[in-house]
């Protein structure tokens, strides 16, 4: 994300745009894009009419398009004074969920930028099937999204992909708190058998050899607070969600892999978080090329 040139945040003429599209212009003073679009998809179908019903005056699609560019400049304009970075506005027809792919695999932005309806009515655009199948990373704003980078969480399984999130966070937030949490839990045992205290045990020291293991990775030795939670009965993002709420976290970072068919069809712990109603920015960072690759031998 660090080094991404051009954005592509998705508007749907509700609410949740003034909210993207100011954590959007907070964002640039973060991290600077070359080139943002911000996208809009008039819906076919019955939507589409209603739409039509409410401005009678007009009478051709192509000005139907217009009243609505000129609604998101409206929405746009004001937010940016930079001149550096090229703003543009993109409207298409259809369904949204599959023109936002089609845009996305056109284009090929190297960030994604979606709101995620957390507290507003509509069900809006589900983010997880977008996730699937677009190659870039991807970041879902809510509606009570604070401007700060200061306390950045990245959950991590001590692989690579991981410590790449763990590095984003330490560069996102410029001095600030980065927590790198790995959730574990004892394997289960068939009742009435339990666990031993023992056998705890030795899974506790198992993983705190993963994790001295995982910080002699370059960049991930110093200023990282760690941290080691165990999951009991509640899901796995309740576990991240108690650490976000301990921390007052800006913003969680996970990092998706690309995987072989059978997982990727599951619903796996990335799916799990961004099902999950945080009220807290969530960054999904993915190796743009591996993914590229990965979706162009899936469809081929």
């Amino acid at each position: 994300m660090i080094d991404s040139k051009h954005w592509l945040a998705c508007l749907d003429l509700s609410n949740m745009d003034d909210i993207l599209i100011g954590y959007t212009a907070f964002l640039t003073s973060v991290v600077k894009p070359k080139t943002i679009t911000f996208f809009h998809t008039v819906e076919s179908g019955p939507t589409a009419l209603e739409l039509a019903e409410q401005f009678p005056e007009i009478e051709s699609e192509d000005e139907f398009l217009d009243l609505i560019r000129n609604e998101l400049n409206d929405k746009v304009s004001g937010h940016f004074d930079d001149d550096s970075i090229e703003i543009r506005i993109m409207i298409k027809t259809g369904k949204p969920t599959d023109q936002i792919i089609d845009v996305v695999n056109s284009i090929e932005p190297d960030l994604l930028l979606m709101g995620k309806k957390v507290g507003y009515t509509g069900e809006g655009i589900t983010p997880k099937r977008i996730l699937k199948y677009v190659a870039n990373s991807v970041l879902l704003v809510p509606e009570n999204s604070r401007y700060s980078m200061k306390n950045i969480l990245a959950p991590v399984d001590f692989s690579e992909q991981s410590g790449r999130a763990i590095k984003t966070a330490k560069e996102l937030s410029d001095g600030g708190t980065v927590t790198g949490q790995h959730i574990y839990r004892y394997r289960a045992q068939f009742f009435p058998y339990t666990l031993s205290e023992k056998d705890k045990k030795e899974v506790d020291q198992k993983v705190k050899k993963k994790l001295e293991e995982f910080k002699k990775q370059p960049g991930l030795e110093d200023g990282i607070n760690y941290v080691l939670s165990l999951q009991k009965k509640e899901r796995v993002a309740d576990v991240v969600y108690n650490q976000a709420m301990v921390d007052q976290t800006d913003l969680i970072i996970v990092s998706s892999k690309s995987k072989m068919m059978n997982t990727f069809v599951s619903h796996d712990f990335t799916d799990k978080m961004v099902d999950y109603a945080f009220g807290i920015p969530l960054l999904i960072q993915k190796n743009k090329e591996k993914h590229q690759k990965f979706l162009k031998s899936l469809f081929s």
